[in-house]
């Protein structure tokens, strides 16, 4: 019997430190990681998230022509090749099963279990095995976020996923998903309205980590990541069961081949905790008040 890889998927909302975290975990010589692999068909067809960086891998190149990339999906790459778990995000079924994590695992495992998510599963099962065979590595970090993919994941072959629920001050995230969307002139973010969406998108997460419960998840904070990187990476290797490691100073691109991330990745930048977000609720006092509330939840 082939030897079992293990996946170590994190689980947070956008703009929640993924990208540190998951870089963070690709300087161990045990680890190779992908980045965000529910948007490599994207990367592959140019579509969605990935414009600012023309939907590259890490390294500078399309994905079919990135050397690592292309030997991965070489055998895999067919018409009916899909990546991301489909589900129903905004649906009411979704809303009311946010407000009771505890009994929403029917509903959800209900919305993975389709024709198509079986496919997408089936492809990430031969993702992860190509992945492993081309880099050597037995352990492969996935930053995709999704918890509806981390479900999905469970359900791969010869796969032991390990979880990573990596949590952020709801403020902060709220701020930094404004921020953007100012910056990508997509849309116009109100602060209420977001920060409404943020605690829905993070009762999600719970109760989809609910759902694991067979599995071995752990808890993991932005802001203690950022403010005490060792004691947080010695936390995350002895759950692994990784060799310890030096936590980087800095986060940056060597070698990778990643998919996805912030754009922020691309440049040279120390560890630190982003606090821009503080100057901004000292403006909106009741808003602030709202998301130390829902930090709660």
């Amino acid at each position: 019997m082939a030897e079992k890889i293990t996946v170590i998927y994190i689980i947070s909302d956008r703009r929640s430190g993924s990208t540190l975290l998951e870089n963070m975990l690709s300087k161990s010589e045990e680890i190779i990681s992908v980045g965000e692999l529910a948007m490599l068909k994207g990367h592959i067809n140019k579509q969605g998230s990935g414009a600012l960086w023309n939907w590259n891998c890490s390294c500078g190149k399309p994905v079919l022509e990135c050397e690592f990339w292309s030997e991965v999906i070489n055998d895999i790459y067919d018409d009916n090749f899909q990546t991301k778990i489909k589900w129903p995000f905004k649906s009411a079924k979704i809303t009311v099963t946010s407000f009771f994590p505890k009994s929403s695992c029917k509903t959800l495992w209900k919305f993975i279990s389709t024709r198509k998510n079986f496919s997408t599963i089936n492809t990430l099962n031969e993702i992860y095995q190509s992945v492993s065979n081309s880099s050597s590595k037995k352990i492969i970090v996935d930053s995709s976020k999704d918890p509806m993919q981390a479900l999905a994941i469970s359900k791969c072959k010869n796969i032991t996923p390990k979880y990573i629920w990596l949590k952020r001050d709801t403020r902060a995230i709220t701020y930094s998903k404004i921020k953007r969307a100012k910056i990508n002139k997509s849309s116009h973010k109100r602060g209420l309205r977001t920060l409404a969406a943020t605690l829905f998108f993070k009762n999600i997460c719970a109760s989809a980590i609910h759902c694991l419960k067979k599995y071995s998840t752990l808890n993991i904070s932005y802001e203690a990541l950022a403010a005490n990187p060792q004691q947080e990476l010695d936390k995350i290797c002895n759950y692994i069961g990784l060799k310890n490691y030096t936590a980087p100073d800095y986060m940056e691109l060597s070698n990778d081949h990643t998919i996805g991330g912030t754009p922020g990745r691309f440049e040279r930048r120390p560890v630190a905790e982003d606090t821009t977000w503080k100057n901004f609720y000292s403006r909106k006092p009741i808003l602030n008040l709202l998301g130390k509330f829902a930090n709660r939840f």
